[in-house]
């Protein structure tokens, strides 16, 4: 199968999402509503940028989950080809299998003092046997101090870009010292079983990032150009990877959301992140895909009326 001709991609997209796939330079905002062809736009926008001549290698493209960047990876592939060397190199993934990728190749830099190149990734029952382990050895109570509850209370503070040491400086009375407590002693046990947890792939990636300049100008040198899908769930940590990836300037970072449709607030995702994007990049388009092709045009509207009402 030959790499699609550039025109070929835009024949079944409405003007919107057309413009989209082909405002392929600088920072980039899609607003998209559920049904409105986002996955379409992203994945005809990769091939576009490949058959311009842009190493697919060179892209980058982020998302949530694995089912989300199996799907898109499966359709550009579709487009370009299975058997096309054009897509040879594109990396679509997920932030945090990204950010693991990035941690065991740099595990030995000084950024990461901690971390072995074979670190485990702890899943969330061996995160609660550790803390039930933790909680028991200070001779607390799990009735009042519920290990869920404690690792939810750690979680937002890695999210947060807060490490055990930074977390208890602002611990302020009884409640947050004691977890402040749990929280360094929750570190010490994952460093001495070689661990890490998922909170911890996006905090320890931005402190590579921000502390190794080698492995910083690496990841630039790479990916030149950024895409990122449902970006009104991102959390500061994720926010903080995409604009130490995107750089300075005018960098080519194109993300998709809908500040009306964030489902991650349990991950502390952080609305301003799509609101103020034009603020963080002032040069940015902004591009609306207000055409739903999924919803009954009465779903629709009662979908809007809610929304208006918010």
């Amino acid at each position: 199968m030959t790499r699609p001709e550039p025109d070929d991609l835009f024949q079944d997209l409405t003007s919107e999402q057309a413009l989209a796939v082909r405002t392929t330079e600088g920072p980039v905002l899609v607003l998209a509503a559920a049904g409105s062809g986002k996955t379409r736009v992203i994945t005809r926008r990769i091939a576009y940028l490949v058959s311009c001549g842009i190493p697919a290698w060179s892209i980058l493209a982020l998302t949530f989950t694995n089912k989300a960047a199996g799907e898109m990876r499966d359709r550009v592939h579709a487009i370009l080809g299975v058997d096309s060397r054009a897509g040879r190199g594109l990396t679509v993934t997920t932030f945090h299998a990204l950010c693991a990728r990035l941690l065991r190749r740099h595990a030995e830099s000084d950024a990461l003092p901690r971390l072995k190149p074979d670190f485990t990734i702890y899943p969330t029952d061996d995160q609660m046997a550790l803390l039930k382990r933790l909680i028991d050895a200070q001779g607390l109570a799990t009735s009042n101090w519920p290990p869920r509850q404690i690792l939810s209370a750690i979680s937002n503070a890695k999210n947060d870009l807060l490490d055990a040491r930074a977390f208890a400086d602002t611990a302020n009375d009884f409640y947050q010292r004691t977890i402040a407590k749990l929280y360094l002693l929750y570190e010490e046990g994952l460093e001495a079983a070689n661990a890490v947890d998922f909170d911890d792939l996006l905090l320890l990636t931005v402190q590579l990032l921000q502390r190794d300049e080698e492995a910083l100008d690496a990841c630039r040198a790479r990916w030149t150009y950024l895409m990122i899908d449902e970006y009104q769930d991102t959390n500061r940590a994720q926010f903080e990877i995409a604009s130490l990836l995107a750089g300075d300037g005018s960098p080519n970072i194109f993300v998709v959301g809908d500040p009306d449709q964030s489902i991650y607030g349990w991950r502390e995702a952080d609305i301003s992140n799509i609101l103020d994007f034009e603020h963080h990049w002032p040069e940015a388009t902004t591009i609306t895909l207000g055409q739903n092709f999924r919803s009954t045009e009465h779903i629709l509207g009662a979908a809007d009326s809610l929304i208006r009402k918010n």
